[in-house]
């Protein structure tokens, strides 16, 4: 046994004791994505158990992908496997591990190409971290053995080293988004806009990329409350979001300021692409009601819009003349977009 390795048993009578290479736990403990645990793994897996083939297939809709591979390239990487009609899928969906001898006389697809390239026998096992199954772990032999107790242990414990690691992984990001993320209406909340806003502002610097923000508030909400109550109010809040989210572009971000204050932070543009957002974004709010169980509310907002100045310190200063610029949106009737340019500053 080699210093630091891990030990298994076979199964419940053998005393017989199979070994992990502690290199490969130690790399999966220190993954902080899913990418670094399939290279721990394709880094690894030949280390820990002698096979032809070793391959993760992850779930993708009425698929399993094949993510990482490492041998022989019968079912390549990136080749999705349909659940139903495969071994694969069978245990993926059952939960349960399963030996397969004599790859050639099976009837499915993924049996099929390991025996065309030459494979004989295949051992798929479950990733399975308490109630969750995150796919496959799945090796191929071009030798059979009478006995492969010693490949199923060692790939079960495996399987559960890097589920266990998926899990926590999946839990760790989901924490971070919930810290980004306003919890009523799913908008980035003003942590996460200072964490974008200083990734926006170093590209400004360091690459002349512009960015501009719209200050956004919601035109008489209070009379939303008063006259339909918190609930109603909260409804419209997470409608007013999706709205915007909707009609944003994918690289822009939509934020929650506070109560019913907005704000979109929009990458790579000059001030008249982003008040051509910010009017986008003021039609798709007005347009067309929201619609509340029986009722329709027509509501409206105001928008205040800016870009990035060489004048500006910080990001603060941005988002401050965006807010002035709302004022004055509202100031001015409400329902509308009110730009501040360098132009319009100096005039």
């Amino acid at each position: 046994m080699g210093e630091g390795d891990i030990s298994v048993t076979c199964d419940a009578t053998s005393k017989e004791q199979l070994f992990i290479p502690i290199g490969l736990v130690a790399d999966l403990w220190s993954a902080r994505s899913r990418d670094e645990i399939l290279q721990s793994f394709s880094k690894w897996v030949s280390v820990a158990i002698k096979a032809d083939r070793c391959s993760i297939a992850l779930p993708d809709g009425d698929n399993l992908v094949v993510k990482a591979l490492n041998g022989d390239q019968a079912i390549p990487q990136g080749t999705a496997v349909p659940i139903k009609g495969s071994v694969l899928g069978r245990v993926f969906a059952n939960r349960a591990a399963e030996v397969v001898r004599d790859l050639a006389s099976q009837p499915f697809m993924d049996c099929r190409k390991l025996a065309d390239a030459g494979m004989k026998c295949l051992i798929d096992v479950p990733l399975l971290a308490g109630d969750r199954c995150f796919g496959t772990l799945a090796v191929a032999l071009r030798q059979d053995k009478d006995d492969l107790c010693k490949e199923t242990a060692i790939l079960t414990a495996l399987a559960q080293c890097i589920a266990t690691q998926l899990l926590v992984i999946e839990q760790m990001d989901h924490l971070v988004a919930m810290a980004r993320t306003d919890a009523l209406t799913g908008a980035g909340n003003r942590h996460h806009l200072y964490e974008v806003s200083d990734t926006a502002w170093a590209n400004w610097k360091d690459h002349d990329r512009p960015f501009a923000f719209i200050s956004v508030d919601m035109d008489h909400f209070k009379q939303i409350n008063d006259t339909y109550g918190h609930d109603a109010g909260d409804q419209v809040l997470r409608a007013f979001v999706q709205r915007l989210m909707a009609r944003s572009r994918t690289a822009d971000e939509v934020f929650r300021m506070g109560g019913e204050e907005f704000g979109v932070l929009v990458s790579d543009v000059d001030i008249t692409l982003a008040r051509r957002t910010a009017e986008r974004l003021c039609d798709a709010v007005g347009d067309t009601p929201f619609v509340l169980s029986d009722m329709e509310l027509t509501i409206t907002a105001s928008f205040g819009v800016t870009e990035v100045m060489t004048c500006d310190q910080s990001f603060d200063d941005v988002l401050k003349r965006a807010d002035m610029a709302l004022y004055q949106a509202k100031a001015s009737g409400r329902d509308q977009v009110i730009s501040m340019s360098r132009q319009e500053l100096a005039a």
